[in-house]
């Protein structure tokens, strides 16, 4: 087991090793090509490569190392371990307020997820990543209490002065501050636009949903119903439970209509 330990300390104290791993899991490369990858010193790579090859993990043609077959698995098996662990320190603070069972999906699952984190240098990540979705989906559906100006503008642009179809169930404090914010009038326009279902509902939103795409996505907050990130994911049991939660609150919702968009919410919610 030492031994074992020993080449994933080998392998993990060195930044310049995992390149030299990846570089040569392209091909054949010389040791100046290395050199040029890694930034490191000829010493550096000389002893890098000789390290290597003293566990069989690469050969020598001429002036070009390659991997051996030994060398291929290593490699492929280091970068899964340092995907993994990227995974893990990303989701370290989401996970907990991700509703894995609720779902139906595990923690491998989310391998395949793009995550965005809010974080003290970021803190509107979430907002950001969300308004690039917003002018670049054809088909939109969104569940939210949150819906701030610049997404506003966003699917503005995308629905209005674009083509994007566009499905929505929103808490009333969105319609009550978009109608207030300086973006009224496009609010507006998305509401009477005949691409556009926009509905009202009056209940917690425990969990922001969205639909770009076909690709579903999850605002994760935290206890203090803080967006602390997101989570973009193309499969299908995530999918599924996106939609679900997006149609089992549009079935409890109000079609909001222009002419009912500037009422108190209380009085829309009470149509029938």
């Amino acid at each position: 087991m030492t031994d074992v330990l020993d080449d994933i300390r080998f392998l993990a104290d060195s930044d310049h090793r995992a390149v030299v791993l990846d570089e040569l899991a392209d091909g054949p490369r010389s040791r100046s090509e290395l050199r040029e990858a890694t930034g490191a010193s000829s010493a550096t790579i000389g002893r890098i490569v000789q390290s290597f090859a003293d566990r069989g993990w690469l050969e020598r043609d001429g002036p070009s190392y390659s991997l051996t077959a030994l060398g291929s698995f290593v490699t492929a098996s280091f970068a899964t371990h340092r995907a993994d662990m990227q995974l893990a320190r990303e989701l370290d603070e989401l996970l907990p307020y991700i509703p894995v069972r609720d779902i139906g999906i595990d923690v491998t699952t989310l391998s395949d997820a793009r995550i965005t984190r809010a974080t003290q240098a970021d803190p509107f990540a979430v907002v950001s990543r969300v308004r690039e979705l917003e002018l670049t989906s054809d088909d939109a559906a969104s569940l939210t209490d949150f819906f701030p100006e610049p997404c506003i503008d966003g699917r503005y642009n995308a629905i209005v002065d674009g083509t994007q179809t566009f499905e929505a169930v929103f808490a009333p404090v969105v319609v009550e501050s978009a109608m207030a914010s300086r973006s009224a009038s496009k609010f507006e326009a998305i509401v009477a636009s005949d691409r556009t279902d926009v509905y009202v509902y009056g209940e917690t939103i425990s969990h922001p949903v969205m639909l770009h795409d076909g690709v579903g996505c999850l605002v994760v907050r935290d206890d203090d119903n803080v967006s602390i990130g997101m989570v973009e994911l193309a499969d299908e049991t995530f999918v599924e439970w996106v939609v679900d939660v997006f149609e089992s609150h549009r079935a409890d919702a109000t079609l909001l209509t222009p002419e009912n968009l500037t009422a108190p919410m209380a009085d829309v919610l009470a149509e029938v």
